[in-house]
């Protein structure tokens, strides 16, 4: 076996670009965040080829002084540290001292600093991993950095780089996260000589947000700010019908620093559950303040994790802070419909959905006065458990009992001889819902149901167009979750305990999710082989027959990869018994059925989004309409 031998300092750094250096975005990121360490309210980046042959760096910052210049290209060398404590709590960008020397170990690098008290500042070369010799530089402060023909002695590495164009792409993204989170900066980006951003300093947060990702996002946020403490979450979440397809648009910040964490995306993505299809993600960019030794920086040499010392605190923050701001908007979406070209006429385009944050009574809080919808006529008690349903399915509507609207710091007390529910979050009254009083409130006229699927509306801000499954969906949802919650869900026991027959895996799947089940309402126990015993059904769903909503809770479980949490369980399985038993589209609903459904939908909370993130509504404005005609 050879002989252990210390590795050679050029090797060292390349061991450590490796880690630290993965391509000229990495490169641009190190050099950024020194920059902003010493207090530079100017950046300008220079590119060629994408950063390959050239990456110029220059801020305005304190500088650094001649003498400290070869120690800036040392291993974990830096001004930032001084002790170990002081790891567990860091307030600077960097911190680790080895930016520099991967840097110079992988590409040819000049340095050139100037504090702003020194007459004349100095320069420095590094080819490699070897010095030059301190020579004397006339420049302004501020710091200089060249780094020239990245990877040019480690080729292997160089292959692996993509186009100009992707990497280009890279770079601008570690710029767009530098500059949402300083604000403050003037930051300039130039490739091959062309301007590609100048973002000044006087521009906003939501100006860059602009710039960056159009004005369409930046018109559909929302600002969160949970106000002073310890700690604290501001920023902005866009409006659920602003989300994309992956998750790229939600930019996590803790204490200035860009960041991954799974478990705040997490709680990003629950506040919008309801508000979103599967597989569609929110738009947020939340900044957290955190007491520097309550995160831990010090994950991974790229900093991009950190880890929280209270998880779960700042979990439960994110998630009610955002959740409690999106219950304080009307998230009906607007219909509108682009006009074509005068010679064209009108349509050849698809329609836009944008979103309008003028309150509609009734969506978020109970209203005081119900209004007129007419005669309330029960529908049918349900059909017996057994008895072959036929023709129209529509399950029973019951209006939910009247609850208080929580105050500001005042829980809600649960009704006389029931159990408190447990809420799925700790209490934050900073986000409860305008009271109803600044609510405006005026009675609806009239629906239609056209197709036999949607019911149109007059409104006092033009036509309503409701889709009758997703609304009930909704009501249905509301209602089993409120008794899923107070445990007063009633249940209907079957006489005689219905088999089924599944897959073993299936049968399985079943058994191990009995115990949520049951708290569906649904009694499941094994019969032997393959069959289960079902032996119970909320009434709630009583015209559908219960093996249709068993068959629709197991076709549900199958689809996921692996078991859920709780809550997310009860969440999906109450939502896909309430998606089974909705009335349909092609369900011909009568007037008194129409004007119940109405009803309910004043009083359901989130009537806009049915419990998968479907619009339940959308509304074409008078003002679209007098464009559809040419009148405006």
């Amino acid at each position: 076996m050879p002989r252990i031998h210390q590795l050679p300092p050029d090797v060292v750094n390349k061991i450590a670009a490796g880690e630290v250096i993965e391509r000229p975005a990495s490169v641009v990121k190190e050099l950024l965040e020194n920059a902003v360490d010493a207090g530079a309210t100017r950046i300008d980046v220079d590119l060629d080829a994408g950063g390959v042959d050239l990456i110029r760096v220059v801020d305005d910052g304190c500088g650094i002084a001649a003498d400290d210049l070869p120690l800036a290209f040392a291993q974990h060398a830096t001004s930032k540290l001084r002790t170990a404590d002081d790891l567990f709590a860091v307030g600077t960008m960097g911190f680790r001292g080895e930016a520099l020397a991967s840097i110079a170990g992988v590409g040819q690098v000049t340095l050139q600093s100037r504090p702003p008290d020194q007459p004349c500042g100095a320069e420095l070369r590094c080819d490699g991993g070897e010095l030059t010799a301190v020579r004397p530089w006339n420049g302004s402060p501020g710091t200089r950095v060249e780094v020239r023909h990245l990877f040019f002695n480690v080729p292997v590495r160089k292959k692996f780089l993509k186009s100009t164009a992707t990497e280009l792409g890279h770079v601008c993204e570690a710029v767009t996260r530098l500059a949402l989170a300083n604000p403050a900066l003037h930051l300039t980006l130039r490739h091959n000589g062309r301007l590609v951003y100048d973002i000044p300093a006087s521009a906003a947060l939501l100006d860059r947000v602009a710039l960056f990702f159009g004005g369409e996002v930046r018109d559909a946020l929302y600002e969160i700010d949970t106000g002073p403490g310890p700690v604290r979450l501001r920023g902005h979440v866009a409006d659920p019908g602003c989300d994309r397809g992956n998750a790229k648009l939600q930019y996590l910040f803790v204490n200035g620093r860009w960041f991954r964490d799974r478990s705040v995306a997490h709680a990003l993505q629950e506040a919008f559950r309801g508000l979103l299809m599967t597989g569609r993600y929110a738009v947020g960019f939340l900044y957290l303040t955190v007491p520097p030794d309550k995160v831990d920086v010090n994950v991974h040499p790229t900093k991009a994790e950190v880890r929280f010392q209270e998880n779960s605190l700042i979990y439960s923050l994110v998630r009610a802070a955002v959740k409690g701001r999106l219950l304080r908007e009307n998230l009906v979406p607007r219909l509108t419909t682009p006009l074509g070209s005068p010679e064209s006429g009108v349509g050849g385009q698809e329609s836009e959905i944008r979103r309008d944050t003028t309150p509609e009574p009734g969506l978020f809080t109970r209203p005081t006065v119900e209004a007129d919808l007419g005669p309330q006529v029960p529908f049918p008690a349900a059909a017996s458990p057994r008895a072959e349903v036929s023709g129209r399915t529509v399950a029973p509507w019951e209006p939910p009992p009247r609850e208080p609207v929580r105050e500001p710091g005042r829980p809600v007390a649960p009704p006389e001889g029931s159990t408190p529910a447990v809420p799925d979050e700790p209490p934050a009254p900073d986000f409860a819902p305008p009271p109803l009083a600044d609510l405006p409130s005026a009675p609806p006229r009239s629906a239609i149901q056209i197709q036999d699927a949607y019911l149109v509306l007059e409104t006092p801000e033009g036509m309503l167009v409701i889709d009758q499954h997703a609304l009930h969906e909704r009501i249905l949802f509301e209602q089993l979750r409120r008794r899923i919650r107070a445990g007063q869900l009633e249940v209907q026991r079957l006489l005689i305990p219905e088999p089924i027959d599944l897959p073993a895996e299936q049968a399985a799947l079943v058994l191990e999710a009995a115990d949520a089940l049951k708290e569906l309402g649904l009694e499941v126990s094994d019969f032997g082989g393959n069959t289960v015993l079902l032996s119970s059904y909320p009434s709630l769903l009583g015209r559908k027959p219960p093996h249709v909503i068993f068959q629709g809770v197991v076709d549900h479980l199958l689809t996921k990869e692996r078991p859920p949490t709780r809550d997310a369980m009860l969440h999906l399985l109450t939502a896909t018994m309430a998606c089974k038993a909705a009335v349909k589209a092609g369900d011909r609903l009568t007037p008194e059925e129409i004007a119940h459904l109405l009803h309910l939908r004043q009083l359901a909370e989130d009537s806009h989004h049915c419990p998968h993130g479907r619009p339940t509504s959308l509304l074409f404005s008078r003002q679209e309409l007098d464009k559809q005609f040419r009148r405006a």
